[in-house]
């Protein structure tokens, strides 16, 4: 059969640097397109975000190659476009299958298939076998019943069914993501200036599933079911990188890549022991498994940089997020680091669930004090299928009929807690940014860090502070911001 997997994005997101600043390759589904190319199927992966390819241009190509099956890859914001594509789909190609996946199908998945009569299956959870397992089974109703976390057409029934969430039990059975099928070089793409040390740069994942409680993190779903790849496997899939496509940097996509401290000082040995010419970062958890010993282990294999999740600087928000860690812990686990000279870049999220103007100057004054090269900063989103999706109305207004806003980098804002208004976030945003990267101690800690890669990065970094600057002055907002003072 003829696939074509592709995520559906055609557009340019709102911001002052937008999200299309940088893209990666879709890792899931390079590993479905190496799934179905073991079984003897033409593969073809598209990304017209990557690519810089309109919704038409998309169109056109899909119309001349008239797949077996569209494969698409959907998170919320971009469901509409996948709406699109599949209501033009369906008029121009009626024989093609159309079968979504993705996170955005974690809620009311059955109620979606039957809105959507252009679409003709979707997945939940995992979905590395559900083609092929479709497939296989001819497309037979009598058959679907069978293939776990399948969303299907019941004819008895009368509506859509859903057979639950798919897990992959045994991650190192999985083939390595067909990486010759993406449509750009592995080597061309480009991550974010501050999640990278030199290029080439790729992204991998090596386990599933996060143990935390959070109530708005969509990998707590499967935390009975933390997964996680070999050290074998890992390192085999590493050294394939750095042999075959030529990558110096890894970023480790993992929930928190640190979870398991055996693992993680087994890959980290090997790294050491054979020589491994390459630098890397990974999300960590605020814990104890982070000490001094396992820093120092990552920082001679490699690691350059952590990223952690810190979220908001207080600890009664974080009880309510169900995310329990102490200001103290992450204070220890920065200060290590930093003194390690492994950079930290935590993420922050504002306007979450029982924030309030308080809380929010809790954050600002948490992320200035820390020393810490880089900050990301997101506006909370509830997501489909996390405790807080059901009952989001309870903690603030949230529009959740707008598909491309429920995404934490969009620069709209769905949601908005009681007592707060949407323009006390983006005075928020804009000032805890202005006020992190216009200051002299920001500069020295750069200088600190600096050498010929970080130079590169620098300037890169320089430029897009520069778009902030323009962004603020348009605003109105720039001498606010600089010097600390409210509206």
């Amino acid at each position: 059969m003829k696939i074509i997997l592709m995520r559906p994005s055609f557009k340019s997101h709102d911001g002052f640097l937008g999200t299309d600043h940088f893209a990666l390759p879709n890792i899931g589904l390079g590993i479905i397109a190496a799934v179905l190319l073991g079984e003897g199927h033409r593969v073809i992966i598209r990304d017209p975000q990557a690519e810089g390819i309109g919704f038409g241009a998309m169109l056109e190509f899909l119309r001349a190659e008239q797949p077996d099956i569209l494969g698409l890859s959907v998170v919320s914001m971009d469901f509409s476009g996948a709406v699109r594509l599949g209501k033009a789909v369906r008029e121009h190609l009626p024989a093609t299958r159309i079968i979504l996946g993705g996170p955005h199908f974690h809620n009311r998945s059955d109620a979606l298939l039957d809105a959507n009569p252009w679409f003709d299956f979707l997945v939940v959870g995992e979905g590395d076998h559900t083609l092929s397992r479709l497939i296989a089974g001819g497309f037979r109703e009598e058959a679907c019943a069978d293939i776990p976390g399948l969303v299907y057409r019941n004819t008895a029934a009368g509506r859509a069914v859903a057979n639950g969430l798919s897990v992959v039990e045994d991650l190192d059975a999985l083939p390595l993501p067909a990486y010759h099928l993406y449509p750009k070089p592995l080597q061309w793409y480009r991550p974010a200036v501050n999640n990278y040390k030199r290029l080439p740069n790729a992204a991998i994942i090596t386990s599933r599933g996060c143990p935390s409680k959070c109530i708005y993190c969509q990998g707590s779903l499967y935390r009975r079911m933390v997964r996680s790849n070999s050290p074998d496997y890992v390192l085999k899939h590493i050294r394939l990188l750095m042999s075959e496509y030529g990558i110096r940097d890894l970023l480790f996509f993992d929930d928190v890549f640190t979870l398991n401290r055996r693992r993680l000082l087994t890959i980290c040995d090997a790294m050491i022991r054979d020589k491994f010419d390459l630098t890397w970062g990974c999300f960590v958890k605020i814990n104890r498994v982070i000490d001094q010993d396992v820093l120092l282990k990552m920082k001679q294999a490699g690691c350059w940089l952590i990223m952690p999740g810190i979220e908001s600087g207080s600890e009664a928000v974080l009880d309510l997020l169900g995310k329990h860690q102490s200001m103290d812990e992450v204070r220890r686990i920065c200060h290590m680091a930093d003194q390690l000279r492994i950079q930290v870049r935590p993420s922050f999220m504002l306007g979450v669930p029982g924030e309030t103007r308080e809380t929010l100057q809790q954050t600002i004054d948490l992320a200035l004090s820390l020393p810490v090269t880089h900050i990301g900063i997101t506006y909370f989103s509830p997501l489909p299928g996390t405790p807080v999706w059901d009952n989001a109305e309870q903690y603030g207004a949230f529009q959740r009929d707008n598909t491309d806003a429920i995404h934490t980098t969009s620069a709209r804002i769905p949601f908005v807690p009681h007592g707060l208004e949407r323009k006390d976030l983006e005075h928020q945003m804009d000032r805890l940014y202005a006020r992190f990267y216009f200051r002299f101690s920001w500069l020295w800690r750069q200088f600190r860090y600096l050498d010929g890669y970080e130079a590169i990065k620098l300037l890169r970094g320089l430029l897009i502070a520069l778009r902030l600057r323009v962004h603020l002055l348009r605003h109105g907002r720039i001498g606010m911001v600089l010097f600390g003072r409210s509206q």
